[in-house]
């Protein structure tokens, strides 16, 4: 069955991650929460520190500047340590870090690869989004209707005689999109979907940072796309057929793993010190109960993201029907966000009054797990388990999204 031992490497990655987010991420993490503006929310020296460590570029090879620690269960250690100080703050290095390779090194050719890479690497504060979500453009999500591919994005890309394109259209909800330097654009064609390798810094391309409830140190941006100039050339291939290297979802569940981390070990310390009817909290019986179903559940998520990540290394272990196949990656997306929103409002609980004043811990990890939780789709995600594990396949009506 699955071997999930740690090796030197990975060892050496976590152990790193932890030091770094214990000294330089959770000292300032509930400080920059607070600040109202959103600029002034970015840490700035400690993405650029945290970059010279290699947490931006761990998974890309030793020849393209990485540390060659592209398996799957490294991001998941890394992402688990660096959220534990601060959720918002780690999406920066772990979205960037583990599209890398797939980008890099999988689906750019080589003249785009020598133009990006030296680039990527040599630029401390050089991060990546995918630009997908629109506006009002989703039918919903049933087993009856899916969006139609000819609808699905507004956004609109025209070849120019030169070869270069001109794309119109906006996005939003894009994780990291403001501070992204190249930003992976998904846009209508003439031919279908393309993903073009648009340049932060290009003429008419607009970006607003979104404000949101939680992980108020990460940003969230709409784009807008107004005649945005894209060089020839600059379209990102697919993935060799079966070399797919995104595992974003897993990663999610790995940050959002370290928040409920976070929360937990700060649960109990409080309960440790609060007293109440005469004695420590620790000491009342239901308190027990609480703090075990809260460590069973993260174990258990735990025990499904790094499942997950393994499987994702080890694909061939269900080709050859050695081990039976699940789709563990959407399953550690969907429990993980749904199990710590929970978890971080069982210690809000256990604070007792203290555990919605602002500045407390505990009121931050409740804001960051709504926002977790919301971005795992918990229930598109399971429709999709559903479809996994059945073999159904939703199918587009006729008369959906057709002229």
């Amino acid at each position: 069955m699955f071997d999930i031992r740690l090796n030197e490497q990975q060892i050496a990655f976590r152990d790193l991650a932890r030091e770094f987010a214990e000294k330089e991420i959770k000292p300032y993490a509930l400080e920059l929460d607070r600040k109202p503006n959103w600029e002034d929310r970015i840490p700035w020296e400690t993405l650029k520190k945290g970059s010279q460590l290699g947490f931006r570029t761990f998974a890309l090879s030793e020849e393209n500047g990485g540390a060659g620690a592209s398996d799957h269960l490294t991001a998941c250690l890394i992402a688990e340590e660096l959220a534990a100080a601060d959720i918002g703050t780690a999406y920066y290095y772990m979205l960037t870090a583990r599209r890398a390779r797939d980008w890099f090194e999988l689906r750019m050719t080589q003249e785009q690869r020598d133009y990006f890479v030296p680039r990527f690497v040599g630029d401390d504060l050089y991060f990546t989004t995918v630009a997908i979500h629109e506006p009002d453009t989703d039918l919903g999500f049933d087993y009856y209707t899916e969006t139609p591919v000819d609808v699905k994005l507004k956004t609109r890309a025209v070849e120019q005689p030169d070869g270069s394109w001109i794309i119109n259209g906006a996005k939003n909800f894009q994780t990291v999109g403001y501070l992204s330097k190249l930003i992976v654009t998904m846009a209508q064609t003439d031919a279908g979907i393309q993903a073009f390798l648009v340049e932060g810094d290009s003429p008419g391309l607009v970006r607003r940072p979104m404000s949101k409830i939680g992980r108020r140190i990460g940003d969230n941006a709409e784009m807008f796309f107004d005649n945005v100039r894209v060089p020839k050339g600059r379209i990102l291939g697919p993935a060799p057929k079966g070399r797919t290297d995104m595992g974003t979802h897993v990663t999610i569940a790995a940050l959002t793993l370290g928040l409920g981390r976070s929360a937990l070990e700060a649960t109990i310390d409080y309960v440790k010190e609060r007293v109440s009817g005469g004695k420590h909290v620790v000491k009342h019986q239901a308190v027990g109960l609480f703090l075990a179903d809260m460590a069973t559940n993260l174990e258990a998520a735990r025990r499904l993201i790094y499942t997950a990540a393994w499987a994702k290394d080890h694909p061939e272990a269900f080709e050859d029907g050695n081990l039976p196949w699940q789709p563990y990656e959407l399953m550690a997306l969907a429990f993980t966000g749904t199990a710590v929103q929970r978890l971080t409002e069982q210690g809000m609980e256990l604070f007792g009054g203290m555990g919605v004043i602002q500045g407390m811990p505990i009121e931050k990890y409740v804001r960051d797990a709504l926002i977790q939780k919301h971005i795992s789709f918990p229930f598109p995600t399971r429709f999709r388990i559903a479809e996994e594990l059945t073999g159904y396949k939703r199918k587009i009506p006729p008369h959906i999204g057709r002229n």
